[in-house]
């Protein structure tokens, strides 16, 4: 599988790597709303994890791609909203992401490095959270492995990804929007079953799995929907009679206590 390598793909301008994320995911509020409710996802895993582990004291959380730091602002509001003490660590390969990163949230523990080799002590964290990444990265497998290193036993992986390898989507890229395939740099194209299945290989207890918004075969029709009131209705009953064609999975595992 092809690996593209960030510092090239910025010299080259390829937007992927260049485009603000805050603009293209909140720059309006149908848009921050797919995202708040996103987060929204994002807090009851938490709190369902913290309900059963009976976790009380400071939670360690990595944001493995962290990205411009969208999540870890959701993060931070969780932290005020529900008065809940986490130490906020963060790693994405894009050196131009992570300085943007690290004007969101200059608290957080911000570093440059790759899913395949985490600067973190085998057992470091409570929770991490890695959203909107494993689609890129080329050995799925190595990244997991890391991820699962890097969690105590008995810790929360939340992993976030598009469903492209639905009907919906497969009928985007091969026919209506052909450029995206050409374009992009994902490399797999989940379904619930596939990301259930790699987590399960990966030695995690998958406890939840969550959809969110609703793909429709045309990016555009699905920037309209996501707009209005009544757009993001139309996706929560599309996505009720369909749930196979969501627009994105989020799934919630556990790494064993034993074993």
């Amino acid at each position: 599988m092809k690996q593209h390598h960030p510092d090239a793909e910025i010299a080259a301008g390829n937007p992927w790597y260049l485009a603000d994320q805050f603009r293209s995911q909140l720059g309006t509020r149908g848009r921050r709303r797919v995202i708040e409710d996103r987060w929204r996802l994002f807090g009851m895993m938490l709190r369902d994890w913290r309900a059963r582990h009976r976790h009380t004291g400071v939670l360690t959380v990595l944001d493995a791609g962290c990205g411009d730091g969208i999540n870890l602002l959701g993060l931070r509001g969780l932290m005020t909203a529900e008065r809940l003490p986490m130490r906020l660590f963060a790693i994405d390969y894009n050196p131009l992401r992570l300085a943007r990163a690290r004007g969101v949230e200059p608290r957080a523990w911000l570093q440059q490095a790759s899913l395949y080799r985490l600067p973190f002590a085998d057992a470091t964290f409570d929770t991490v959270l890695c959203n909107h990444v494993l689609e890129h990265v080329p050995d799925m497998t190595a990244a997991l492995s890391e991820l699962f290193r890097v969690l105590r036993p008995g810790g929360l992986l939340i992993v976030g990804v598009p469903n492209e390898g639905c009907l919906m989507a497969r009928a985007r890229n091969r026919f209506v929007q052909p450029w995206i395939g050409r374009t992009t740099d994902h490399v797999h194209f989940f379904t619930a079953q596939t990301l259930t299945d790699a987590l399960r290989r990966a030695g995690l207890h998958v406890q939840q799995l969550e959809r969110e918004t609703f793909f429709f075969p045309c990016s555009y029709l699905n920037m309209c929907c996501s707009e209005f009131g009544v757009g993001h209705w139309l996706m929560a009953c599309l996505r009720a009679l369909l749930p196979s064609q969501s627009g994105g999975l989020i799934a919630a595992s556990e790494k064993p206590v034993h074993g």
